[in-house]
Order: C-alpha cells, then structure tokens, then sequence
C-alpha cells in the first residue's frame, strides 16, 4: 500500500466543515443548535480540526506509569498494618494513609518489606516529631513516601491554622529539613469537593501553590528539587478533567519557570464525593470508574479509588476490593498502562486544555493582583466564589437540569436504604469559633436522598 494513499483526498478546511453542517440545519441557528457553554465559560464546538486546535504545548513532563493506590485509615496499627498487606497483595501499588490522631510509626511499618511502594499520607497530626518517626519508619521499611503537609489547606478545610501561623510556618520548615524531597502537599480536592468548576480549581492550585514558592524563597529555604504532592477530586465530566489534569501542567510549567527552579510534582487523584449516593449505590461504580479513567488519560502519577458505598458503610473488604479491582481491570486489561500521553494530539482535548490553562492563569493573576490566595481566603471572596459556583450546581440538580441516575433520573421508587446506613451521609456542622470561613464540602444530592429517607 502506498505511504502517500491519503494524498489521494483532497483536504477539508474548517470553512468547508462549517457550511455543510449548516446545509444540514436547514435553517436552523448554528450557534444557538450547536454551540453549549460550560460552567468554566467555554463554548463547545460540534467539530474541532487542525485549524480550530492551538498547537500543543511540548516538553511537559508526563509519567511513564500510574499507580493503583489504596486507601487505609490508621486507628489501630495491628489492624492497619494488615490492611497495608492485603492491599499490596491484592494489587496495590501504593498506599494513601489517613489518620485522624497521631500514632506509634514504628507499630505500623513493623516487619513491613515495602520496597517499590509508595505512601502518600493525610494525617491530622500537626507535630514535628510525629512526622520525623513517621519518615524513620517508612524509610527503614523501604517505601518512598509524601508526608502530605499542607498547612493551607488545613486552614481551607478548618477554618483555623493547625496552631498558629508562625508555628505552622514553622512545622512546614521543620518537615522539608526531615525530607526536603516529599513533604510538601497541596490539597487541590477540597476545591473540588466543595464545588468549584474547572478553572476556579487550575486557579486556586496554582495560588496555593504559589503561597509555598513566594514563602520559601523569602526564607530562603527554596530548592530546586523541591517535591510537591498534589491530591486531586476527579469530576463527572470525562473530557473536561483529562483536560483539567493536563491544563495544569502548562501552568505549574509556567510558574516553576518564574521561580527559576525545576519542581519535583507527582499528583494523586481519586473520584469526588460530590456526585455519588446513597440510593442505587451500584451506579457509584460506574461514575467512579469514568472518573478514574480521565484521571488516568490526563497523566496523573497515582489513582485511589473511591469504593462505590464510602458515602454510608464503614470501610469493608468487599468495597476496598471492588475499588482497587476497578483500577487493576483499567490498568491490565484495558491495557491503561500501554501508553504514555494517550490524549496527546485529541483536538478536542487540546482545545480544552489550552482555553482552561488561558483562563485559569487570567484567574491566577487576579488572585494574585489582589494580594494572594491566603488574603483573598481571609477576605472571603475564595470562600463566595465556590459557594456561588456549588449553588449553580445545586440548583441545575434541583430543577432536573443536572442528572444523577438513581436518584433523580429513573429512581427506584421501591428502593429502602435507611437500614443499610452505617455512616451519616450528610453534612455535619458545629458551631464554632473559625479564623475564615472553611469549606463546606456536600454531597449534591443530599437534600434530595433526605427526603426520601424520611418518607421510607
């Protein structure tokens, strides 16, 4: 077969493209029939080509593999340390610890051989020798490991400083001298939790993430192999969170350039809360499983899975193996791990991923004119724009316009969940004395599966 077969057929411009789709609307509005906006303000085309796409940007660094990663809560180190094993053998590849309180790192990592594994922690733990045991043990147990500081975002989360600001400043400094290569965290998925769109979450990573470069270099204690962790929410629209994930590249690129310094980032991401229900549970699976596949095709380094019944059951080995399964049948049997930058070249992809970098970074720089991200947390205005961006999403939700299947789309009238419920689904909140207004991470269909729970 001849190398030049397709010179056989005559090119179509985007012109060409245009005129034929609007012979076929037979006087219909091209812009008003086939032209949507997106929460992030951009407008989807119903064709995309070599003409409409910018060129992509090149020289972005994307990993070679990702990693099944699952999630443990430490209470009890015997028992954790057992589902540390079971996970691994089960085919983990990495670990994400979760602790509420501080607890013994030598009990936890004891006879543990972890070469090759990877541990990403988000501990509530706010001490400097806590961290330094933890690092310790897990060195000795041969894992690599993030210690997941992140002092803003716990304010973010809170509402309050762990302490104090000087002496969190000072617990952020005391970890990068334990290990200046993984000690740092940002927690980009609270944005995502509570709500934002695309471009408030590029654009308030970033800001976070420049609060740490501008504090460091003014302490001069800025590195170049400086290592970031991000964690990451992974939404409900495919396309647009491979784009998500990819945008931000472009951005972190940018802002290391400014820096003049080569950030060592790795991200980790695992599925929202935000769309998933209590009622016909099983469609959590197939949310979760799209939502990691975007993860996975925009380049991150890591996935944890979110198991399909976390809103309401306690951790149980049948959803933490369903979770983990899922990752495994993307990696080894949809061949997952094949290809390094599979949406590489994806007009429609790179369109999106150059206009949410475009408009992210316009964000940024407001944020940043205006004095920064933790002044514009302690002005509010962070706090009313993801609010007023969750409450669009909310309403959208409430009319019908924004579908969850099960639970306002094709219900189960004759579904009763309330005897299942091992966990609070809903918002909790306490009254109590903040230094900001913190987050308000929920569920979107939570008023809705109220209502119904009280008329079972």
């Amino acid at each position: 077969m001849s190398d030049k077969l397709f010179e056989q057929f005559q090119g179509i411009s985007a012109k060409q493209w245009k005129q034929s789709i609007q012979a076929g609307l037979r006087g219909a509005d091209y812009n008003d029939t086939l032209l949507t906006q997106t929460p992030e303000g951009i407008t989807i085309k119903p064709f995309y080509n070599s003409e409409t796409t910018p060129e992509a940007v090149s020289g972005l660094r994307y990993p070679e593999q990702w990693s099944v990663t699952q999630a443990v809560f430490v209470h009890d180190t015997r028992i954790a340390r057992g589902l540390i094993l079971k996970s691994i053998q089960g085919g983990a590849e990495a670990v994400l610890l979760e602790a509420a309180e501080a607890f013994d790192p030598e009990a936890l990592f004891e006879g543990l051989s972890l070469e090759g594994i990877t541990i990403y922690c988000d501990f509530n733990s706010q001490d400097a020798d806590f961290f330094e045991k933890f690092a310790a043990a897990a060195a000795a147990s041969g894992a690599s490991f993030h210690l997941g500081i992140d002092i803003i975002g716990n304010l973010v989360k809170t509402g309050n400083w762990g302490t104090e600001k000087e002496a969190d400043h000072q617990l952020m400094e005391a970890a990068l001298k334990i290990t200046s290569s993984s000690a740092l965290c940002i927690t980009a998925s609270h944005y995502g939790n509570a709500g934002v769109n695309a471009v408030q979450e590029l654009a308030y990573a970033l800001a976070h993430t420049n609060e740490y470069l501008n504090y460091l270099e003014q302490s001069g204690l800025l590195k170049d192999d400086l290592a970031i962790n991000y964690r990451w929410s992974i939404g409900a629209n495919y396309f647009m969170e491979i784009a998500k994930f990819r945008a931000f590249r472009q951005l972190l690129d940018t802002l290391s350039d400014l820096y003049n310094i080569a950030l060592n980032d790795t991200h980790l991401a695992r599925p929202s809360s935000r769309n998933k229900t209590i009622y016909d549970p099983n469609v959590n699976m197939l949310r979760t499983t799209t939502e990691c596949m975007s993860a996975v095709l925009g380049g991150v380094d890591a996935v944890c899975n979110l198991p399909y019944d976390a809103v309401y059951h306690k951790s149980n080995e049948f959803g933490e193996r369903i979770s983990r399964n899922q990752l495994l049948i993307l990696k080894h049997e949809s061949y997952f791990d094949q290809v390094t930058n599979a949406a590489d070249g994806a007009y429609y992809i790179e369109d999106l991923s150059q206009q949410l970098a475009e408009k992210a970074l316009e964000l940024f720089k407001q944020i940043e004119a205006s004095g920064g991200f933790v002044k514009a947390l302690f002005a509010g205005t962070i706090q009313r724009k993801i609010r007023e961006q969750a409450q669009n999403a909310q309403d959208a939700f409430d009319s019908g316009a924004k579908a969850l299947l099960g639970t306002n789309l094709y219900p189960n009238g004759e579904e009763k969940v309330s005897q299942t419920l091992e966990l609070y689904p809903f918002l909790k909140q306490e009254a109590r004395k903040t230094v900001i207004e913190p987050l308000i991470i929920k569920r979107i269909a939570e008023s809705h599966e109220k209502n119904r729970l009280d008329n079972e």
